[in-house]
């Protein structure tokens, strides 16, 4: 078999698969052209979707008439933030408006009587928080 491999001329190479032409140089730079021109009008085509796609989105969402439903929520808590009334009439809690109830914990911060720790104290690290504490006098060990 190694003998007519041997036999065939060595000149006829393009037959066994080999090409020694050189390559078409414009048909490689077409070709490249034309890839990098698909891709870039892809790139543009999303980018106009999406933008077209964003801005159907924001109007919908952001520019739609609010539901009457929701102006009525709106009106009804309203009237409740700025008006006296009960939260819970058996047990006596009422409700004030917010600009009062604002006015009531100025006073009462001013007085010293907040029902809400306001004096200044130590920020504990994390290494403090992470320790166990003590076990308490008496305590039995585990």
């Amino acid at each position: 078999m190694s003998s007519r491999a041997e036999e065939k001329p060595k000149s006829n190479l393009a037959e066994l698969g080999f090409d020694r032409s050189e390559p078409q140089i414009s048909s490689v730079v077409g070709t490249t052209i034309g890839i990098i021109g698909v891709l870039v009008g892809t790139g543009v085509g999303v980018q106009y979707y999406y933008e077209q796609y964003r801005e159907r989105i924001i109007e919908e969402r952001q520019l739609a008439p609010v539901s009457q439903d929701l102006l009525d929520l709106r009106s009804k808590e309203e009237k409740e933030l700025g008006s006296y009334g009960y939260a819970d009439k058996a047990n006596g809690v009422v409700r004030v408006p917010v600009s009062r109830a604002m006015e009531l914990v100025i006073s009462e911060a001013k007085e010293g009587k907040s029902k809400y720790p306001t004096a200044a104290y130590i920020v504990k690290k994390a290494e403090d928080a992470a320790t166990p504490a003590a076990p308490a006098a008496g305590a039995p060990a585990k």
